[in-house]
């Protein structure tokens, strides 16, 4: 059966006990007022002709987008298919959708998606421990490889890992807990391949227990890298992947050893940010930080009659700057933050790698971290559900949205229902949308101007091509 779509159940419910507050109902969301549906149902058969003549060199998005976003427009739709839900008590019902499970281009899916690697993260792969926050930027010369070539950005990750893992080894004996996410966005919705990595501020060893034959998981400390030291980190990965790049062809031998002497290289490695044992909380919004979702609605707004797009981006002093452009452009940009398919976006290294012999006793003390920090009640029901939409839910909003308002009991799945005449049946009896979404053709001649947007991808052409 199909993964229930985030936030797309047509009902209210009350929190659930012990964990939210009775007075508090979920309400799910309504894709008919959502921006981003409106946007792709308003532009898509436009936005298709323009991939296969675009009127400028800039990057665009694989072609494949083209049926990712017709996805994307049946996410949370209820006439594509429901679960119903019916309380044992009352009988009240409940109907949920489905979800399109797009990575990097739903926000509904992408924020359950955080969730549920969230989740692990803290119940079962990250013992207490001091954590520090890695984040790898490299110049806009490179990011158009970057984009161009998929595998360089688990190289990209991988290079990183290594450093991390020497110079921790360095300071200290044993092995550090590395989990790497890869983010292909920025904050002003540009194309901007990065790596952040949440690792243990020290490393892991173990050591005889107090009985025979008893293995011990120990957390010793690292200080973490000075300037000097963090330099010499930056050095090495800077060449490293300038030597990979020349030769897989990418940059000329003569360009790789020009920013090779560069003295401002572009590269950057951030290390600032460090969350203590006792921080868990701090450690679970790092995560969620790190897998959060690309696109974010509320700073979206969308005038149909005009095909404007507004979104209001993060600039780097912490203000908000509002981003106009149209809605072909918007779709562009978009696009491109959508992930290569079959190419992860979290990595695991060192004791959290899948063959190391630290990963079992890893998770063993995580788990029994998570136990005793929850609740009996809210453990068990994580455990039993940690992938569920509505278990995600919980867990982020603290609401439950499959519990009865009348009788505050927990609805259940009664039938999984796609045959249409049934549904639109349904639907119609308990007065729901019972309509297919309805795209807006393209026109004759496509009104798309090869005007510049606000500069993005602008540092981003083929460097290989004279402009």
């Amino acid at each position: 059966m199909c993964a229930v779509g985030g936030a797309s159940a047509v009902a209210g419910g009350r929190r659930h006990a012990g964990l939210c507050d009775s007075n508090t109902r979920y309400r799910a969301r309504d894709t008919s007022k959502n921006p981003l549906n409106r946007i792709v149902l308003d532009n898509l058969f436009e936005f298709k002709e323009l991939l296969k003549e675009p009127p400028s060199p800039r990057p665009r998005p694989h072609p494949s987008v083209i049926n990712a976003l017709g996805k994307f427009s049946e996410c949370g739709v209820l006439r594509y298919g429901v679960v119903r839900y019916l309380c044992p008590g009352c009988g009240h019902d409940v109907f949920v959708a489905f979800s399109c499970k797009r990575r990097g281009l739903c926000p509904s899916c992408d924020a359950k998606r955080s969730a549920i690697t969230t989740a692990a993260a803290m119940d079962r792969l990250l013992p207490p421990a001091r954590y520090r926050q890695w984040v790898l930027v490299i110049p806009k010369r490179l990011r158009y490889f970057m984009n161009t070539r998929p595998e360089l950005s688990g190289y990209l990750s991988k290079i990183l890992a290594r450093a991390i893992r020497r110079f921790i080894k360095s300071k200290t004996a044993g092995t550090a807990a590395q989990l790497h996410f890869i983010q292909r966005f920025g904050g002003a919705l540009n194309l901007h391949v990065h790596v952040h990595a949440v690792v243990s501020d020290g490393a892991f060893v173990l050591k005889e227990g107090l009985l025979p034959g008893q293995k011990e998981l120990v957390f010793s400390p690292a200080p973490g890298p000075d300037e000097e030291e963090l330099g010499k980190i930056v050095t090495v990965i800077r060449r490293q992947l300038l030597r990979h790049l020349r030769n897989l062809g990418c940059l000329p031998p003569e360009a790789a050893e020009q920013m090779l002497k560069w003295k401002n290289s572009g590269f950057s490695l951030h290390k600032d940010v460090v969350i203590y044992p006792r921080n868990r909380p701090g450690l679970e919004r790092l995560v969620e930080y790190c897998s959060r979702p690309a696109l974010s609605i509320s700073r979206l707004m969308y005038a149909a009659a005009t095909k404007t797009v507004i979104y209001r981006a993060a600039r780097r002093d912490g203000k908000p700057e509002l981003m106009t452009m149209d809605a072909l452009e918007f779709l562009r940009r978009w696009g491109l933050l959508m992930p290569p398919p079959h190419k992860n976006l979290v990595h695991y290294y060192g004791a959290l790698a899948p063959r190391s012999p630290l990963r079992r006793t890893l998770i063993a003390k995580a788990e029994k971290e998570a136990k005793r920090s929850l609740t009996e009640e809210r453990s068990k029901k994580l455990k039993n559900k940690a992938r569920s939409w509505a278990a995600c839910l919980a867990r982020v909003f603290e609401v439950f949205p499959l519990i009865c308002p009348k009788c505050n009991l927990e609805l259940k799945p009664v039938a999984v229902i796609f045959k249409d005449k049934e549904l639109v049946r349904l639907l119609n009896h308990f007065g729901l949308p019972a309509e297919f979404p309805k795209f807006r053709p393209a026109p004759a001649q496509s009104l798309f101007a090869a005007k510049r947007g606000p500069p993005d991808e602008d540092c981003q052409p083929d460097p290989r091509v004279a402009v």
